[in-house]
């Protein structure tokens, strides 16, 4: 089952920028549905700011942000506990793109504690993931459905994707994003080619 899902990353490249948020939104990093603020979040290019960014499907803010093509993809596959926000990417003063805010509330606690290499916090509660391994126990007694993404809650900023959606989403080719197999993947995985 390790080898049935993978990490979603950034793609390795300096000239794709991370986003950050031009207003406060609540809600995001909670497991539970946000309520949408009737128009798109704004969001801006984050620091460093690539000297020539390249706007691609994939941005992360830590939450994965995704083009329209690739929204309308993913919306069609009606994946449990996702839900998508809009949000508008303020990229120059006079260049502002349609952008979507993957909002994963489905977070499982699976990581399995005593194979995985953790760094922990004095109370126990994860601060880093140098090896991940899943408790593949728990995951089988939830029906696939309600497994194909998810947050991890040890560090809801991971997100994990099944290989059945894996596989729909590399379909279309995608710029700007990688998946990383859990078996593979670290919490230093973002920096590193």
């Amino acid at each position: 089952m390790q080898n049935e899902y993978c990490v979603l990353e950034s793609a390795a490249s300096n000239d794709y920028p991370m986003l950050a948020r031009d207003e406060f939104f609540v809600g995001l990093v909670r497991p539970r549905p946000v309520k949408p603020l009737g128009r798109p979040v704004k969001l801006r290019l984050g620091k460093p700011i690539p000297r020539n960014p390249l706007m691609v499907d994939f941005h992360e803010l830590p939450e994965p942000v995704f083009s329209p093509r690739l929204k309308t993809a993913l919306e069609a596959l009606d994946i449990y506990g996702v839900q998508f926000i809009p949000a508008d990417v303020r990229v120059t003063p006079d260049d502002v793109r349609p952008y979507w805010i993957m909002h994963v509330h489905n977070w499982i606690a699976c990581v399995d504690r005593e194979r995985s290499v953790l760094s922990l916090h004095d109370d126990g509660e994860v601060l880093g993931v140098r090896r991940l391994v899943l408790d593949e126990r728990l995951l089988l007694e939830i029906p696939l459905e309600r497994r194909l993404a998810f947050c991890l809650s040890e560090t809801p900023s991971t997100h994990v994707f099944h290989q059945s959606l894996v596989e729909q989403v590399l379909a279309l080719n995608p710029e700007g994003l990688r998946f990383i197999p859990v078996s593979q993947w670290s919490d230093a995985a973002a920096f590193q080619a």
